[in-house]
């Protein structure tokens, strides 16, 4: 009997050992989830905080590409208002030769009846009476 007390308290001691061994496994096993439980908290927050940044960037990129688009608007608009001034320009520069060409042609016009009228004057002066003789 004392020999079963005896195998029966060698039991215990290594149930003993075996369940301290047990807790202290579990303590190291709990104190890894709670690291682990950490750092998926940590990698949520990063998550969520690139996330975040990334719809600001997709934002800006979309304001920028909003403002791109007025700016081409605007430039495109300007464009226009430029060429039909350039066409204005043009037509007004032609009307002004048109109308050089027709005054520099009266003139020349005028000059030519102009000449004429004063050979016929100096014709009629050379032909009245006291004119000098040539």
């Amino acid at each position: 009997m004392l020999q079963d007390l005896d195998s029966l308290s060698a039991r215990i001691g290594q149930l003993v050992q075996v369940v301290r061994q047990a807790q202290s496994e579990r303590a190291s096993l709990q104190a890894r989830i709670t690291t682990l439980e950490q750092e998926r908290n940590a990698l949520r927050d990063q998550l969520a905080r690139e996330q975040a940044a990334q719809q600001e960037a997709m934002q800006r990129a979309r304001e920028h590409a909003a403002q791109v688009d007025q700016l081409r608007n605007q430039a495109e608009s300007a464009e226009a208002r430029l060429r039909e001034e350039v066409a204005r320009y043009r037509a007004d520069h032609d009307a002004v030769q048109q109308s050089l060409k027709f005054s520099q042609d009266e003139s020349e016009r005028l000059r030519t009846a102009a000449l004429a009228a004063q050979q016929r004057i100096d014709a009629v002066l050379m032909r009245l009476p006291g004119a000098p003789q040539e």
